[in-house]
């Protein structure tokens, strides 16, 4: 079996994910002139587009490429926790996996272009720590997910609220034991990777991991370096640290040489937006599929290359994908 006959494999495999909620917001416009308030850009609103990020992007991912996704994740009872469940019904995703909590606030980014310039972004993360009765309801929801999995997402986006330390490590005990043959794939940030513990999988950006050490140049060495210290902290069977326009490096617990994947990308990149989404939702199918964890990786990265030439958000069947992938196999 080729490599793209691979991706068939995927279709009705369930993926449990957990994670921050987060709507996406764009404000797009010109400017012409500086403010007459302040020495800033004033822009003019043209048009502006939402939807759901962080999860809700990987969420609809899955499901576009054959998947079946099981959402676990906490919103607020406000204008964007309202937003992210319609959105979520409309797209036919199970939905009794959402926590809705008078006293969250749901995250949202706000993004300000004028004349292809990003000129600002606003931010809104969860509103301060969540209360133990808050974390309780959340993991009896994780609790009730389907037995069926094939593998499970943990994808922490840094937005200041479900992911608290103790909170990370309860959770991986908990699903080691419910689950136990189910791999578990996560997204950590750069500063709390090594509490994700003895999971299956850790996808980090590259350039982010070696910040986390305070590396300047990134070359194998000094790439290596970072990925040993992560795997080695972290416990994990398999890391992998990508960044779309250079080289991509996967470590192995059980293996001590670092496969190195050469970009794919030929073409000029349209948007970032998708693309770390694409990259987790492809690897949690790839898993759930029982593909092996090298091919799981290639199938990722020709994914997000796929993303990256795109319009922003773009959702696509396999079929696409294999379609890209057989015209850049063939054009080596």
């Amino acid at each position: 079996m080729t490599l793209v006959d691979e991706i068939s494999k995927w279709n009705g495999k369930k993926v449990l994910v957990i994670g921050d909620a987060l709507v996406d917001k764009y404000i797009f416009g010109y400017t012409d002139r500086i403010s007459p308030d302040a020495p800033v850009p004033n822009v003019k609103i043209e048009d502006s587009s939402a939807y759901i990020g962080a999860i809700g992007l990987v969420i609809q991912y899955i499901q576009s490429l054959g998947g079946v996704p099981e959402v676990c994740t906490i919103i607020g009872n406000d204008f964007e926790g309202e937003f992210f469940l319609k959105k979520i019904k409309e797209i036919k995703v199970e939905f009794s996996g959402i926590l809705v909590d008078e006293k969250i606030k749901t995250p949202q980014i706000t993004r300000i272009k004028a004349m292809n310039q990003h000129l600002l972004r606003l931010e809104t993360h969860y509103n301060g720590e969540f209360p133990q009765k808050i974390r309780d309801k959340f993991t009896d929801l994780i609790a009730n997910a389907p037995k069926d999995l094939g593998a499970i997402l943990i994808l922490d986006y840094g937005l200041d609220g479900i992911f608290e330390d103790v909170f990370i490590q309860k959770l991986i005990r908990f699903l080691k034991e419910k689950y136990r043959n189910v791999p578990i794939i996560a997204r950590p940030t750069k500063s709390n990777y090594f509490l994700y513990e003895n999971v299956d999988f850790i996808r980090m950006n590259l350039q982010k991991a070696l910040d986390t050490f305070s590396i300047d140049c990134c070359n194998d060495t000094s790439v290596t370096i970072a990925g040993k210290r992560i795997l080695n902290s972290s416990k994990c069977k398999n890391l992998l640290l990508n960044y779309l326009e250079t080289d991509s490096f996967l470590f192995s617990s059980e293996v001590e040489k670092v496969e190195k994947f050469y970009p794919f990308l030929k073409q000029p990149v349209r948007s970032y937006v998708a693309v770390g989404s694409v990259i987790m939702a492809v690897l949690g199918l790839s898993f759930a599929s029982g593909i092996s964890v090298s091919d799981g990786v290639k199938l990722a990265l020709y994914a997000a290359t796929l993303t990256a030439t795109l319009p922003p958000v773009e959702f696509y069947k396999a079929e696409k994908l294999q379609g890209f992938m057989l015209t850049e196999m063939n054009e080596k």
